[in-house]
Protein backbone atom coordinates (compact mmCIF):
# COMPACT_ATOMS: atom_id res chain seq x y z
CA UNK A 1 0.00 0.00 0.00
CA UNK A 2 0.81 3.19 -0.34
CA UNK A 3 -1.11 6.74 -0.54
CA UNK A 4 -0.25 10.03 -0.56
CA UNK A 5 -1.90 11.92 2.45
CA UNK A 6 -2.36 15.64 3.41
CA UNK A 7 -1.45 17.18 6.97
CA UNK A 8 -1.37 20.82 7.89
CA UNK A 9 2.35 20.91 6.61
CA UNK A 10 3.95 22.25 3.18
CA UNK A 11 6.02 18.64 2.53
CA UNK A 12 4.30 15.70 1.29
CA UNK A 13 3.32 12.39 3.37
CA UNK A 14 3.59 9.15 2.32
CA UNK A 15 1.63 6.35 3.90
CA UNK A 16 3.20 2.81 3.18
CA UNK A 17 2.09 -0.43 4.22
CA UNK A 18 4.31 -2.74 5.80
CA UNK A 19 8.09 -2.02 5.69
CA UNK A 20 11.16 -2.58 6.88
CA UNK A 21 12.11 0.83 8.22
CA UNK A 22 10.55 4.34 6.84
CA UNK A 23 13.85 5.82 6.94
CA UNK A 24 14.96 3.48 4.14
CA UNK A 25 11.29 3.91 2.63
CA UNK A 26 12.24 7.77 2.76
CA UNK A 27 15.56 7.03 0.61
CA UNK A 28 14.13 5.25 -1.48
CA UNK A 29 10.76 7.38 -2.47
CA UNK A 30 13.29 9.73 -3.01
CA UNK A 31 11.70 12.27 -0.56
CA UNK A 32 12.97 15.95 0.22
CA UNK A 33 13.07 18.68 3.12
CA UNK A 34 9.41 18.93 4.83
CA UNK A 35 8.01 15.30 3.31
CA UNK A 36 7.08 12.79 5.71
CA UNK A 37 7.16 8.96 5.57
CA UNK A 38 4.82 7.13 7.85
CA UNK A 39 4.19 3.50 8.53
CA UNK A 40 1.83 1.21 10.82
CA UNK A 41 4.09 -1.70 10.12
CA UNK A 42 7.23 -1.04 10.44
CA UNK A 43 9.16 -4.53 11.12
CA UNK A 44 12.79 -3.99 11.03
CA UNK A 45 13.16 0.01 12.43
CA UNK A 46 16.83 1.12 14.05
CA UNK A 47 17.50 2.52 17.34
CA UNK A 48 20.87 3.92 18.58
CA UNK A 49 23.94 1.35 18.04
CA UNK A 50 21.74 -0.82 15.28
CA UNK A 51 19.60 -1.56 18.12
CA UNK A 52 16.17 -2.89 16.49
CA UNK A 53 12.98 -1.50 16.85
CA UNK A 54 9.53 -3.67 15.91
CA UNK A 55 7.18 -1.19 14.99
CA UNK A 56 4.03 -3.43 14.67
CA UNK A 57 0.97 -2.02 16.75
CA UNK A 58 2.77 0.70 16.53
CA UNK A 59 3.53 4.37 14.46
CA UNK A 60 6.71 4.70 12.78
CA UNK A 61 7.45 8.18 11.02
CA UNK A 62 10.77 9.33 9.28
CA UNK A 63 10.60 13.48 8.54
CA UNK A 64 12.88 14.42 6.02
CA UNK A 65 15.04 17.66 6.72
CA UNK A 66 17.90 19.35 4.74
CA UNK A 67 19.78 20.82 7.79
CA UNK A 68 19.56 20.79 11.79
CA UNK A 69 21.17 22.28 14.77
CA UNK A 70 23.12 19.77 16.82
CA UNK A 71 20.67 20.33 19.64
CA UNK A 72 17.76 18.62 17.83
CA UNK A 73 17.58 15.53 18.92
CA UNK A 74 16.99 16.51 22.30
CA UNK A 75 14.58 19.18 21.35
CA UNK A 76 12.62 16.54 19.25
CA UNK A 77 12.75 13.74 22.74
CA UNK A 78 11.43 16.48 24.88
CA UNK A 79 8.89 18.47 22.22
CA UNK A 80 7.43 14.35 21.72
CA UNK A 81 7.31 13.92 25.03
CA UNK A 82 4.85 16.62 26.25
CA UNK A 83 2.59 16.22 22.85
CA UNK A 84 2.75 12.62 24.17
CA UNK A 85 2.02 13.24 27.84
CA UNK A 86 -1.16 15.18 26.65
CA UNK A 87 -2.53 12.21 25.63
CA UNK A 88 -2.23 10.43 29.00
CA UNK A 89 -2.40 13.71 31.35
CA UNK A 90 -3.15 11.09 34.37
CA UNK A 91 1.26 9.70 33.55
CA UNK A 92 4.58 11.24 33.29
CA UNK A 93 6.64 10.69 30.01
CA UNK A 94 10.28 10.78 31.10
CA UNK A 95 13.35 10.71 28.79
CA UNK A 96 15.78 8.19 29.42
CA UNK A 97 19.25 9.62 27.83
CA UNK A 98 19.67 9.95 24.84
CA UNK A 99 16.31 8.66 22.71
CA UNK A 100 14.32 6.23 24.65
CA UNK A 101 10.91 7.82 26.09
CA UNK A 102 9.70 5.79 28.81
CA UNK A 103 6.37 5.47 31.25
CA UNK A 104 6.66 4.15 34.82
CA UNK A 105 9.86 2.74 33.56
CA UNK A 106 8.44 1.01 30.44
CA UNK A 107 9.86 2.38 26.36
CA UNK A 108 7.17 3.66 25.16
CA UNK A 109 8.74 5.58 22.00
CA UNK A 110 12.51 5.99 20.84
CA UNK A 111 13.95 8.86 18.23
CA UNK A 112 16.93 7.94 15.93
CA UNK A 113 18.02 10.59 13.10
CA UNK A 114 20.65 9.58 10.81
CA UNK A 115 22.07 11.53 7.93
CA UNK A 116 22.43 10.08 4.59
CA UNK A 117 22.14 11.16 0.82
CA UNK A 118 22.65 14.84 1.95
CA UNK A 119 19.45 14.33 4.23
CA UNK A 120 18.63 14.41 7.28
CA UNK A 121 16.31 11.90 8.14
CA UNK A 122 14.71 12.18 11.48
CA UNK A 123 12.81 8.61 12.45
CA UNK A 124 10.60 8.34 15.40
CA UNK A 125 8.76 5.02 16.81
CA UNK A 126 5.77 5.31 19.31
CA UNK A 127 3.97 1.79 20.61
CA UNK A 128 0.54 2.73 20.01
CA UNK A 129 -1.70 -0.28 20.17
CA UNK A 130 0.50 -2.74 21.65
CA UNK A 131 4.07 -3.02 23.27
CA UNK A 132 6.27 -5.82 21.78
CA UNK A 133 8.22 -6.99 24.83
CA UNK A 134 7.76 -6.78 28.29
CA UNK A 135 10.27 -3.75 29.02
CA UNK A 136 8.38 -1.41 26.45
CA UNK A 137 4.62 0.14 27.46
CA UNK A 138 1.54 1.04 24.43
CA UNK A 139 -0.49 4.21 25.05
CA UNK A 140 -3.52 1.96 24.74
CA UNK A 141 -1.86 0.02 27.85
CA UNK A 142 -1.75 3.55 29.29
CA UNK A 143 -5.34 4.28 28.87
CA UNK A 144 -4.54 7.26 26.18
CA UNK A 145 -7.88 7.37 23.68
CA UNK A 146 -6.22 7.56 19.82
CA UNK A 147 -5.65 6.33 17.03
CA UNK A 148 -2.46 5.69 14.79
CA UNK A 149 -2.68 8.47 12.43
CA UNK A 150 -3.45 10.87 14.98
CA UNK A 151 -0.31 9.98 16.89
CA UNK A 152 1.70 9.90 13.04
CA UNK A 153 0.54 13.54 12.76
CA UNK A 154 1.56 14.77 16.12
CA UNK A 155 4.72 13.06 15.60
CA UNK A 156 5.62 14.62 12.68
CA UNK A 157 4.34 18.06 13.73
CA UNK A 158 6.78 17.53 17.17
CA UNK A 159 9.55 17.58 14.68
CA UNK A 160 8.85 20.14 12.89
CA UNK A 161 7.87 22.46 16.31
CA UNK A 162 11.22 20.85 17.64
CA UNK A 163 13.38 22.67 14.40
CA UNK A 164 12.15 26.11 15.99
CA UNK A 165 13.52 25.79 19.44
CA UNK A 166 16.61 26.85 20.73
CA UNK A 167 19.60 25.35 22.83
CA UNK A 168 18.71 26.68 25.47
CA UNK A 169 15.14 26.06 26.19
CA UNK A 170 15.48 22.24 24.67
CA UNK A 171 18.21 21.50 27.13
CA UNK A 172 15.81 23.15 29.95
CA UNK A 173 12.74 20.89 28.81
CA UNK A 174 14.67 17.89 28.53
CA UNK A 175 16.34 17.96 32.23
CA UNK A 176 12.38 18.53 33.44
CA UNK A 177 11.85 14.92 31.68
CA UNK A 178 15.32 13.21 32.75
CA UNK A 179 14.83 9.96 34.66
CA UNK A 180 18.96 8.98 35.34
CA UNK A 181 20.33 11.78 37.17
CA UNK A 182 20.86 10.81 40.71
CA UNK A 183 20.96 6.49 39.76
CA UNK A 184 23.59 3.69 39.34
CA UNK A 185 24.46 2.78 35.91
CA UNK A 186 27.11 1.25 33.63
CA UNK A 187 28.31 3.30 30.42
CA UNK A 188 30.32 2.76 27.68
CA UNK A 189 32.39 4.80 26.43
CA UNK A 190 34.39 3.97 23.04
CA UNK A 191 36.08 0.87 24.53
CA UNK A 192 35.83 1.05 28.16
CA UNK A 193 33.23 0.54 30.40
CA UNK A 194 32.33 2.44 33.86
CA UNK A 195 29.93 2.14 36.54
CA UNK A 196 28.51 5.02 38.26
CA UNK A 197 26.30 7.65 39.75
CA UNK A 198 24.91 9.81 37.09
CA UNK A 199 25.21 13.25 38.76
CA UNK A 200 24.48 15.60 35.79
CA UNK A 201 24.27 15.34 31.86
CA UNK A 202 24.37 18.00 29.04
CA UNK A 203 22.19 15.91 26.73
CA UNK A 204 24.20 17.96 23.74
CA UNK A 205 28.18 17.19 25.19
CA UNK A 206 28.67 15.22 28.26
CA UNK A 207 27.83 12.26 31.22
CA UNK A 208 28.92 13.35 34.23
CA UNK A 209 29.01 9.95 36.23
CA UNK A 210 30.34 9.52 40.08
CA UNK A 211 32.71 6.31 40.15
CA UNK A 212 34.31 5.25 43.20
CA UNK A 213 37.19 6.67 42.81
CA UNK A 214 36.83 9.87 40.34
CA UNK A 215 34.35 11.79 38.68
CA UNK A 216 33.91 11.69 34.59
CA UNK A 217 32.88 13.75 31.96
CA UNK A 218 32.23 11.23 29.46
CA UNK A 219 31.51 12.89 25.78
CA UNK A 220 28.09 11.93 24.73
CA UNK A 221 28.54 10.98 21.24
CA UNK A 222 30.60 8.26 22.25
CA UNK A 223 28.62 7.01 25.57
CA UNK A 224 25.98 4.80 25.74
CA UNK A 225 24.29 3.44 28.89
CA UNK A 226 24.47 -1.00 28.98
CA UNK A 227 22.36 -0.88 32.79
CA UNK A 228 18.68 -2.86 32.04
CA UNK A 229 16.23 -0.14 32.83
CA UNK A 230 14.49 -2.52 35.15
CA UNK A 231 17.75 -2.56 37.49
CA UNK A 232 18.05 1.24 38.39
CA UNK A 233 14.29 1.43 39.81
Amino acid sequence: MLVWMHWMHKGKVLLLGEVDSTQDAAIAHELQHGDVCVSFNQTAGRGRRRNTWDGTGGVAVTVVLDSIQPHLPIAVAATLAAQLNNLIPHATVGIKWPNDLLVNGKKLAGVLIEQREGRYLVGIGVNVLSSPLPTSTALNDIGAETNLETVAELVSSSVFDASQIDENTAVTSWRKRDVLVGTMQSVRSGENMVEGMVLRIDPCHNLVLQTSDSILELPAASATIVTPWQQTR
